[in-house]
């Protein structure tokens, strides 16, 4: 006589074939650019999207780092709001074309808001002010970005040099949308954000705002941004090293946070006084509740090393996780 299973083991191999019966399906339902997630909620709360978040998008146009050989764009972002592209945090290199494959029109943007000026964050914002002139822009474009301090100049310094016709710069042919003139179509509008340890906060309209603080980015001048549309809000970290406490502060309950995961948990001294490691993201997500997380700016060196790093971001943050690819669209 065969032994009988006991209901217990039956009841643990029906757990396991549905379980995996739910895996296969969400992977054949994933698009090209759907979000790889890594989530510890609930199956029902897996693709969740918060009732405030409805009207609103993220589009990663560049998820690597200063590198070229990593098959990513440099790091970048847009925000759509209501079907638009309303707002893009950086413009490394590369993320023009992203833009274009995105479907964003130039003419929709609010603002550009820049966390650093290092290149791999700001080298396209001339590719983008010529593009203004074949898209028939005619309104200008606020430039958020941070003020002077070690090697780097004030994004309104950064600005002049590049467009200015009243100074050397790099390209004076531009100076139409530095300057008004009478050939100006609209004018990029630089301003220097410089927090100084408290929330700045600019309105855009009735119901978009953008926040910053400053942040440690070694000698780096460096601001986190946050964006508010009604009761929807996105943080982006930009480059840290999370010692200064401001980003928990700034990020407070948003639906999205976007971390930079540039080296990995046993990166050396220098790595560190410049960018996060995998344990401090976790613990700042953590505390500053954020609903999700979406990590980018991936370099070789943690590109290959996801899943340790997801080890160790567990052990501070419980939410939702995904993971950045360029052009990938996120629901907050």
């Amino acid at each position: 006589m065969k032994p009988a299973i006991s209901p217990a083991i039956l009841a643990f191999l029906f757990t396991l074939l549905s379980a995996c019966s739910v895996d296969a399906q969400d992977d054949a339902g994933q698009s090209e650019h759907d979000a790889t997630r890594i989530s510890a909620a609930g199956p029902d709360q897996k693709l969740s999207q918060s009732v405030n978040c409805k009207a609103v998008k993220l589009q990663v146009l560049g998820a690597g780092g200063p590198e070229i050989n990593d098959g990513m764009a440099s790091s970048s972002f847009i925000i759509w709001i209501n079907g638009k592209a309303g707002i893009m945090v950086d413009a490394g290199g590369g993320s023009s074309l992203n833009f274009e494959k995105s479907g964003a029109d130039f003419n929709d943007l609010d603002a550009i808001l820049l966390t650093h000026l290092h290149v791999d964050h700001s080298v396209a914002v001339p590719v983008y002010v010529k593009a203004g002139y074949f898209s028939g822009r005619d309104s200008n474009l606020p430039l958020l970005g941070p003020d002077a301090g070690g090697d780097f100049p004030s994004t309104v310094d950064f600005t002049r040099s590049l467009f200015s016709d009243q100074q050397k710069s790099v390209y004076p042919y531009l100076s139409d949308n530095f300057r008004q003139q009478p050939s100006t179509d609209f004018l990029i509008k630089p301003q220097n954000v410089n927090p100084e340890g408290k929330v700045w906060h600019r309105k855009l309209s009735e119901k978009l705002s953008v926040s910053a603080i400053n942040v440690i980015h070694g000698a780096v001048p460096a601001i986190a941004w946050r964006v508010d549309y009604g009761q929807c809000s996105i943080t982006f970290s930009g480059d840290m090293n999370g010692s200064s406490g401001n980003l928990q502060q700034l990020a407070l309950n948003s639906n999205l946070l976007v971390a930079n995961n540039a080296i990995p948990e046993d990166a050396g001294r220098i790595a560190k006084f410049l960018h996060m490691t995998p344990l401090t993201i976790g613990k700042i997500a953590k505390k500053a509740k954020v609903k999700k997380l979406l990590l980018a700016h991936f370099m070789l060196r943690t590109k290959d090393v996801i899943p340790e790093t997801l080890k160790i971001i567990r052990k501070n943050y419980q939410g939702e996780i995904i993971i950045a690819s360029d052009l990938l669209k996120v629901d907050p």
